[in-house]
């Protein structure tokens, strides 16, 4: 086992050096890269999920990680959080005098992270819900096994029924857990114990030959032209598993929730937790990243809401609308316009999907003018699986493999036909795709400047949605929304997210109930009402991340306003674009940090061609 770990690592380093350099590792043991490069590698050797989510192991003949599943005991909790210790006294003993530009940023990204990681470790380990109704680990380990295990021959499908097997493992550490958080009388609030509860017997309901877990083996095997025997053998085995193992594993969650469900928490904001209110002012620090307060954001959000509010107000009153009520009525109107809505079938669905791709494809052909590069890899449009769309987001984004055997892909969630209005349908792609989520993660990945760390160990989930809204926006300004209706869509996303501000900081801070914020979130933006109340849920099982898109947003557009007043004529959208994609995630207070070299740098570059 040692010699097999052994030989993994030292594997690792030789990929990483035939990736990134041979410097990278021979640099000296006091690097600061070398350090965080190394912590990366060990991390990403426990975490099988990681290596394969990565795909960059298997074109070197590796990948029996993927038949396993990462630890996530209680024993492995404990160790990571002596090794979270031990590695931040490390970084923060760095002379920064002996330190470049980059590595002192470098470890002020480890360090903002560390700390923040090492309080909520500490002190809130069980405040947040592993079973919840969105990304819930329930129903991200189907999404995991359908859509990210790769099977290409028969080995690869050995392994796919060993982490079958592996699924009653992973669900028992979390009803460790779980039953850590009864005894201190901490529980997620009534309604997502009982949407749980319904996914769970949606899993369970399913016959066992029609399983996704059982389809998707059988689907990708035959397409590997496999002789029928070895296909049959295999989706027989997998059958069993699901029998004797994975639903069983199933059905002691769903025990456990049941247990839980007459002791569920009545309110709905952390604010009720042991220590709740400090508790979202770490969540919003760390998912911000930066140093506003909870009522900071919430008068963010509602500055943001009237100002949004007003511009909708033009475009309507420009259309012909007059004696407008209230936006957020007009909205839901436009809605429901039959104008603007498919028919509810699966002919529709496949339009969306296709449609998405026109529009995808016809953004690509603009970005030139705005990037001096564009992703190599390419971004594909597929639909929310069936068995979590009913609670999924309205969109969302997974990343591209490092060895290009799998594309970016943009999620649509068509559940409900009414929440996807044609007028909205643009801004979604602009934001999951290009240049949104796409653009900077997959330039990210492709960035060979970057070190291991700043690729893949940053975690700034302001920047990178702050960065998806602002692309919205990009969009609009570049002529890809030139309808009027097309801006409403642009400006009720917006909208949207200013709201979050809102409700997100009433629901965690000021006490607001479910009810209260799914009506006010229904009255200023007039979306579906399945999809605000799939919002609100969302927000209240994940506090302080709703908050990111808008405050990440106005960092980067008020960074871009204060490059074009002190540049002038002389402000280059492609340098700006340069200056916020190529330093790869960031903490929105280092960007803005960074921020000021880099104008000085600019201002002096046209000054000195000047003289």
């Amino acid at each position: 086992m040692i010699k097999r770990t052994v030989f993994f690592l030292v594997a690792i380093f030789g990929i990483v050096i035939a990736i990134y350099g041979v410097k990278l590792f021979f640099l000296t043991p006091f690097s600061i890269n070398h350090l965080l490069s190394r912590h990366i590698i060990i991390e990403a050797l426990e975490s099988p999920e990681y290596l394969t989510s990565l795909g960059v192991l298997e074109q070197y003949g590796m990948r029996s990680h993927n038949g396993k599943f990462s630890n996530d005991s209680l024993e492995k909790d404990q160790k990571d959080l002596k090794k979270t210790k031990r590695l931040y006294k490390m970084i923060n003993s760095y002379d920064n005098d002996n330190l470049n530009k980059r590595d002192l940023s470098t470890k002020k990204i480890a360090l903002f992270q560390l700390e923040n990681e090492i309080k909520e470790r500490i002190k809130y380990p069980y405040h947040s819900y592993p079973l919840r109704q969105m990304n819930g680990a329930h129903t991200q380990i189907i999404e995991f096994m359908t859509d990210i295990h790769p099977i290409k021959d028969a080995k690869d499908g050995e392994y796919y029924i060993s982490r079958l097997n592996k699924i009653s493992v992973k669900f028992n550490q979390i009803l460790e857990k779980m039953e850590i958080r009864k005894e201190l009388k901490i529980f997620p609030p009534t309604f997502m114990v009982k949407r749980v509860i319904e996914q769970i017997n949606n899993v369970l309901e399913i016959p066992t030959e029609e399983h996704p877990l059982v389809i998707i083996l059988e689907t990708k095997l035959r397409n590997l032209n496999l002789e029928e025997g070895i296909v049959v053998d295999f989706k027989e085995r997998a059958m069993v598993v699901m029998e004797n193992s994975v639903f069983p594993s199933y059905r002691r969650l769903l025990d456990h929730m049941n247990t839980i469900l007459p002791l569920a928490n009545q309110y709905h904001g952390v604010w009720s937790l042991p220590d709740g209110d400090n508790f979202y002012a770490l969540r919003l620090r760390r998912l911000t990243t930066s140093n506003f307060t909870p009522e900071e954001v919430h008068k963010i959000g509602l500055s943001e809401v009237d100002r949004i509010t007003k511009e909708i107000i033009e475009i309507l009153e420009s259309q012909g609308y007059s004696k407008l009520e209230s936006v957020g009525k007009t909205l839901i109107e436009l809605n429901m316009d039959k104008r603007f809505l498919y028919e509810d079938n699966k002919k529709s669905r496949e339009d969306i999907i296709q449609t998405y791709f026109d529009i995808i494809k016809e953004a690509n052909k603009n970005m030139g003018e705005y990037f001096s590069r564009l992703p190599k890899a390419p971004v594909i449009v597929k639909p929310v699986p069936s068995y979590s769309e009913k609670n999924a987001a309205g969109g969302y984004y997974r990343s591209p493999t490092l060895d290009g055997s799998r594309p970016g892909i943009f999620y649509a969630n068509l559940y409900d036909i009414k929440a996807t209005p044609k007028f909205s349908m643009k801004t979604l792609a602009f934001h999951e795709a290009i240049p949104g989520h796409h653009f900077q993660i997959a330039l990210s990945q492709e960035n060979n400047q970057l070190n291991l760390f700043r690729k893949f160990g940053v975690n700034a989930t302001a920047y990178t949605e702050g960065w998806a809204l602002y692309a919205e926006k990009l969009a609009v300004e570049a002529g890809l929304s030139d309808d009027p209706y097309d801006r409403i869509g642009f400006l009720q996303s917006e909208l949207f997210r200013a709201v979050r501000l809102v409700v997100d900081t009433g629901i965690h801070y000021k006490r607001w109930t479910r009810e209260e914020a799914i009506e006010y979130m229904i009255n200023i933006t007039g979306k579906a009402q399945s999809s605000v109340i799939a919002e609100i849920e969302r927000y209240i099982s994940w506090p302080g991340q709703a908050c990111s898109y808008k405050i990440g947003m106005l960092s980067i557009l008020k960074l871009r306003k204060k490059a074009k007043d002190i540049l002038k004529n002389n402000f280059d959208i492609k340098e700006f674009h340069n200056f916020i994609l190529d330093n790869g995630e960031l903490p929105l207070i280092i960007l803005e940090s960074n921020f000021e070299e880099w104008i000085n740098r600019e201002s002096l570059k046209f000054t000195s061609s000047l003289n």
